[in-house]
């Protein structure tokens, strides 16, 4: 997992960092069942992305994508991501996730 920096995501929202929001891949945004050409009427805006670390679960709103990322990756604000690591860290290696 990585921290990511939201603002005015593909779901349409506008969020903050001390927010639990999450991003996926772009593949995994626009593959999802039922993903239309909208990025704002996308399903996956309605549910949540669970990540599993050590013991520690951490379940955020999916808001956003990441165009560059690898279909694995996904991305938590910070508010997320600390409890997992300091946002000084970046990412988390060898994390599990799961889209509820």
């Amino acid at each position: 997992v990585f921290n990511f920096v939201p603002g005015l995501g593909a779901c349409g929202f506008t969020n903050t960092s001390d927010q639990l929001v999450a991003s996926v891949s772009s593949q995994t945004f626009h593959s999802f069942p039922y993903a239309l050409t909208s990025m704002y009427s996308n399903p996956i805006c309605t549910h949540d992305l669970t990540v599993s670390f050590n013991g520690t679960n951490v379940t955020a709103q999916i808001v956003d994508f990441c165009i560059s990322c690898p279909a694995e990756d996904v991305g938590f604000s910070a508010a997320a991501f600390e409890k997992f690591a300091p946002t000084e860290q970046g990412i988390v290696q060898n994390v599990t996730w799961v889209i509820d």
